[in-house]
């Protein structure tokens, strides 16, 4: 799975599971707190449904607040537990 794919299905569980009111394309520098208004409590509700969406566990001493600065933080954060290398999305000249 590609960060872009992960934007999306992490796009959809805020839009649709913490019923924020997002763009339609969210980017990797869009900050959570600042720019896409999530708050403390959604935080914990998002750590749930990470787990559920992308089947992965996230241990409490990994819950480090940077993780959820930015989209990107938490796309590397998922991709990370996930075991996965993060894929670059390629860009054309």
């Amino acid at each position: 799975m590609d960060k872009e794919q992960t934007i999306a299905q992490l796009r959809q569980v805020m839009s649709e599971q913490l019923e924020l009111a997002l763009p339609d394309v969210i980017k990797e520098e869009d900050r959570l707190y600042e720019d896409l208004n999530v708050d403390s409590i959604m935080v914990l509700q998002l750590v749930v449904y990470i787990e559920e969406v992308f089947s992965v566990t996230v241990p409490e001493e990994d819950l480090d607040p940077a993780v959820f600065q930015t989209v990107g933080s938490l796309v590397d954060f998922i991709h990370a537990l996930k075991g996965e290398p993060i894929a670059q999305v390629e860009t054309k000249s």
